[in-house]
């Protein structure tokens, strides 16, 4: 197949940009002829072999809700119409000229708002089917103006399949966009199986050493740093374990504008054992994944799916998370604990009745992997996606 994919950002570590990674990486190999046309340049080894586009704009590319890797953070929704059309104007034309130059079978297009409406633009013109993943942030971007409401509602309404990343994410397109059931797919991101496992004793005890946890019980957390993925009430329930339990030590990964109050809070707690590493490499990320004991989803809104549970349970690292949005879909009994969200005192209870209990910690992260293993892997997700591909094409 011919495939072309639209992104307007740099595939980064958000959880639409490994989403991306990962299909990529699964497509690959399989000789299928790609073209990635993004806004911002990536500079990845699976792009590497690839046809990449870059879109350049003479003013800075705005954003969904949020993202570190700007200068400034502006939204979509309050970026001027002359933006916003030239944005759809300049993707529908590199759609057009790839088809032009060497035909394309189908358009996937990342996010629901801009990006469809471009796609759209394109189909008027050359015919091209073109299919959309719905991620949460470009939901909740397009429900912000009826401008960016309308251009999202032309864009899903032309796409021959929509894929939702949760049922909760499907629920929201039904529901706030009028979307007919039967349109929506739910296909499940995937993770690298073979990347993302239990770390191995030695890199176990070599992670641990290096972030001075040697010994320690880690309760690990991960996320862009922004007040809704609730890392103040985690921050609060370690001043509680902390005191119980001397021997646990939080570790916290990632960037963004919430930091310097995560930063206040661990000195108004005064946590000694808790660490904000902030951005790490990714090699780094993996063995954090695998070296920690639990890992910590504290979310306080509505997340369409989260990518870093999975990546835990992928580690063998059972999860303990919030009741919000798509994570109930992830996070179960059997692979950890679901509580209540905006509760330190939820998690503080649930951290020091497992962080000890050796039969629990293990039984929850083989079954955890598992579960990744048959509903969360690439594979899973790329062989559902090839054949939505297939569908739209017909």
């Amino acid at each position: 197949m011919k495939i072309c994919y639209f992104y307007l950002h740099r595939m980064a570590g958000r959880g639409s940009g490994r989403y991306m990674q990962s299909l990529l990486s699964y497509f690959k190999p399989r000789k299928h002829e790609i073209t990635v046309v993004e806004g911002m340049r990536s500079k990845l080894k699976v792009l590497k072999g690839l046809d990449v586009k870059y879109v350049h704009f003479p003013f800075q590319i705005p954003v969904y809700q949020g993202r570190a890797d700007v200068k400034k953070n502006v939204k979509i929704s309050t970026i001027p119409d002359s933006q916003i059309f030239s944005l759809s104007r300049r993707f529908a034309e590199w759609g057009v000229k790839i088809n032009e130059r060497r035909g394309l079978d189908v358009i996937h297009v990342n996010h629901v708002g801009v990006l469809p409406f471009a796609a759209n633009m394109a189909k008027q013109i050359n015919g091209v089917p073109y299919v959309v993943t719905a991620h949460g942030t470009g939901m909740l971007s397009s429900l912000e103006s009826k401008r960016n409401f309308d251009m999202a509602k032309t864009g899903l309404d032309g796409s021959e399949k929509i894929m939702a990343n949760s049922k909760f994410t499907k629920k929201q397109l039904v529901d706030d966009f009028g979307v007919q059931k039967n349109k929506i797919k739910v296909i499940y991101p995937g993770v690298n199986t073979d990347v993302f496992k239990a770390a191995s004793s030695r890199v176990r005890s070599a992670i641990k050493r290096k972030y001075g946890c040697k010994n320690k019980r880690v309760i690990f957390s991960s996320g862009f740093f922004t007040e809704e993925k609730g890392f103040q009430y985690l921050l609060e329930a370690a001043s509680v374990y902390e005191k119980e339990d001397p021997n646990i030590v939080t570790l916290i990964t990632g960037q963004g504008s919430y930091q310097k109050e995560m930063l206040r809070l661990i000195k108004k707690y005064k946590l000694k054992n808790t660490k904000i590493l902030g951005w790490v490499m990714r090699k780094d990320l993996i063995k954090l994944y695998g070296a920690a004991d639990i890992f910590v989803t504290p979310s306080i809104w509505n997340e369409p799916f989260g990518l870093v549970s999975v990546e835990a349970l992928a580690s063998s690292t059972p999860v303990i998370a919030t009741k919000m949005g798509g994570i109930p879909e992830i996070v179960t009994k059997d692979v950890g604990e679901v509580i209540e969200s905006k509760s330190a005192r939820a998690i503080s209870d649930t951290v020091l009745n497992r962080i000890n209990d050796e039969a629990w910690l293990k039984k929850r992260g083989k079954k955890g992997r598992q579960m990744v293993i048959d509903h969360f892997s690439v594979k899973s997700c790329g062989r559902e996606t090839e054949k939505v591909y297939k569908k739209a094409i017909k």
